[in-house]
């Protein structure tokens, strides 16, 4: 974080305008209250950006052009070679190395040198129009550093404006950019650009435009700041958070390579990020294809394939075998009749691309050239959640894990700590993905959690709090939970519970039902809770299904509850089973108490601290050094005395345990071999 925010400040001292963005991301960051227009909102203000920086620690820096500076971008080797054939040389001025090239930053010229993509190849021009803003050191993306290697002022380079000047197709057709290298517009991305969308189809002409740009390989911070007029042009303008997470889930898409096309069918950008689904997006002819339930048989490759505009639906689902040609030719004769296209070789490049998918395996890695990729270990609800990662949270029915994971999310949404010991950090907006139960349900218990802290949902629940009732598999509501998390700025999800959202294609012990679910959180790239149910062996409880779930998993924990019949307080502990990038931390103790209603439906939740070595069916979670240290925290006991009372131990493990603490200060023995722990 010191160096990030440091270079924050000194940009600032400098008179650059500063931007938090995502970590690993070129995106700016939208924050309510630091940062609420997102590229709108540079700064120069120090206390601003020391907040910024301290509250995202991982982020990088960007730097708004405004009318301070051009930015001349050179996208490696092929810019160079341009320049020179164009006869330009390179001028002295302040220049950033990027993973693929280099900043050139220019005092800003006015409109003498308008902002373009594709000047020459591989040289694009970026200043204050639509917002322009850069990547700065010392950020990284994808493991590659941006870097100052020229700390020199701000240059001239009045070769570059008359060249510019000079050729007709540098200036912009709809007003945000020039034509880009070897890319020809299509009269509707220039009319969506110049004109917007109505209202309720934002979102879905963001897509088509976001995947166009994808499929010409235009970098994603190009094509924001070339959308960032389109979402002007609507009526009303389009949300800033909205554009940028729309265009971000766009370019998790991968633009198809060496596949059937010609000038009927374009290619198209594809989503494969989990293994039984795949969706195709071919934006020229405003077209989707989703193919989901996709498995491998003796006869062929089974899926169901659904076909929609990026507007409305068109056919489907329906089942098909991609590589059974009859198949193939009858639906294409369904589809004519709902839209002439060359639909047979839309169906080609589908069956080749899942086939090709499906076969291929990861190229071979040199690992003494890797460079590792930055990764963010941070807490989205310290210490139960990691930020971007899946959390599994097991226990046998009745234990509250449900309710736990709720108070997670109320957390989460509130800023506020409805469970001690938490830090739920800042205000995020949640989703409870919910199999098992019912929406009324869900806020019985949310509105009883609420409560038992005072709270409201009208005044103290800052975030969206979306609740969901799904049957089937998870994989098949990817789309519809995604546009959920982009609409709301959703920090965290819980899935209630896995083993009813492996739906009915795969068992919840097959390994496919876990790497599905982890490749769907993956691919949403948001923290989560994942819920299921416990299964007893011979040793303790492990989560049930495949061994898979608690494979992937980035923290697992149990709920375990000591509880009475009729008894409306419950003792309960969480116990961390795994923990991949923390270590494994002790036991948590909870108390929760309950006021129900008449109907028995609970009206007050409260959580509070609870001492487990007071409960006889929760002790055991705890360590024997805790329950040890427990028993002669108030009165003196010989390892004899202590072997009474904890059964369940052996007499050699309570030596040694005691033998290390009296090493580490931690208790005293006295002359009759009595030990006692020694007060903090």
């Amino acid at each position: 974080m010191a160096d990030i925010l440091s270079a924050g400040i000194e940009y600032a001292r400098q008179g650059f305008a500063i931007l938090a963005l995502s970590p690993n991301s070129k995106i700016p960051i939208k924050d309510t209250l630091l940062q609420p227009n997102g590229s709108l909102s540079a700064t120069t203000d120090p206390e601003i950006i020391t907040k910024l920086f301290t509250t995202y620690p991982r982020a990088n820096i960007g730097i708004a052009c405004g009318d301070s500076f051009t930015v001349v971008d050179l996208d490696g080797p092929e810019a160079k070679a341009a320049l020179t054939q164009a006869g330009l040389e390179i001028p002295e001025c302040r220049t950033h190395k990027t993973p693929r090239g280099f900043h050139l930053l220019l005092e800003h010229q006015g409109t003498d040198l308008p902002q373009t993509a594709g000047l020459l190849d591989k040289v694009d021009v970026r200043n204050g129009a639509s917002n322009g803003y850069i990547v700065a050191p010392p950020s990284v993306i994808d493991g590659k550093p941006y870097e100052l290697i020229r700390d020199l002022p701000l240059g001239q380079w009045p070769e570059l404006v008359a060249y510019a000047a000079s050729k007709p197709s540098s200036r912009p057709r709809t007003g945000v950019t020039a034509g880009w290298d070897d890319v020809t517009q299509p009269s509707w991305v220039a009319t969506y650009l110049s004109e917007g969308a109505p209202e309720g189809q934002r979102n879905d002409v963001t897509a088509r435009l976001a995947g166009y740009l994808n499929s010409k390989h235009i970098p994603i911070d190009v094509a924001r700041q070339l959308l960032e007029t389109f979402r002007l042009a609507c009526d009303p303008p389009m949300d800033e958070r909205e554009l940028d997470q729309t265009i971000q889930s766009i370019y998790r898409y991968v633009p198809a390579e060496n596949v059937f096309a010609n000038e009927d069918v374009s290619a198209p950008v594809v989503m494969s990020e989990i293994a039984n689904r795949r969706v195709f997006r071919w934006s020229s002819e405003d077209l989707i294809v989703s193919l989901t339930r996709i498995t491998v048989s003796k006869s062929g490759i089974e899926c169901w394939i659904k076909f929609s505009s990026h507007t409305d639906p068109l056919f489907g689902p329906v089942r098909l075998n991609l590589l059974s040609s009859s198949g193939r030719e009858s639906l294409t004769r369904v589809l004519k009749n709902r839209r002439p296209l060359n639909w047979q070789m839309v169906l080609d490049q589908v069956s080749n691309m899942v086939s090709s998918s499906l076969e291929e395996g990861g190229a071979a890695k040199d690992m003494r050239f890797h460079t590792p990729t930055a990764v963010d270990e941070g807490w989205c609800v310290r210490p139960y959640v990691q930020t971007s990662q899946p959390t599994l949270m097991f226990g046998f029915a009745g234990n509250g894990k449900s309710t736990i994971a709720t108070a997670l999310l109320l957390s989460k949404a509130s800023g506020t700590q409805l469970i001690p010991g938490i830090d739920p950090g800042f205000p995020g907006g949640v989703m409870y993905c919910d199999w098992e139960d019912s929406e009324e349900a869900f806020n019985t218990t949310a509105t009883a959690l609420l409560r038992g802290q005072g709270m409201t949902w009208e005044h103290d629940v800052l975030k969206p709090v979306l609740y969901r009732r799904y049957h089937g598999a998870l994989a098949d509501y990817f789309d519809a939970i995604a546009k959920d998390i982009a609409d709301h700025d959703i920090k965290l999800i819980c899935v209630d519970s896995l083993v009813a959202a492996s739906g009915d294609q795969h068992s919840p012990n097959d390994a496919e039902a876990a790497r599905t679910w982890h490749q769907v959180m993956s691919a949403l790239g948001i923290s989560s809770i994942g819920i299921t149910h416990a299964a007893k062996n011979s040793r303790e409880p492990s989560a049930y299904g495949s061994v898979y779930y608690t494979n992937l998993a980035r923290q697992i924990y149990e709920v375990s509850a000591d509880a009475e019949p009729g008894n409306d307080s419950t003792v309960i502990a969480i116990t961390h089973r795994k923990g991949s990038n923390t270590g494994i931390m002790r036991p948590v103790g909870l108390r929760v108490d309950f006021q129900s209603d008449e109907y028995k439906n609970a009206r007050k939740i409260t959580y509070t601290e609870a001492d487990l070595t007071q409960s006889e069916v929760l002790a055991p979670k705890l360590s024997a050094h805790d329950r040890i240290l427990s028993l002669v925290a108030t009165q003196s006991m010989s390892p004899a005395e202590i072997a009474e009372e904890l059964t369940d131990l052996k007499a050699v493990t309570i030596r040694q345990s005691l033998l290390r603490a009296k090493d580490r200060g931690v208790v005293t023995v006295n002359a009759a071999g009595q030990y006692r722990k020694i007060q903090e």
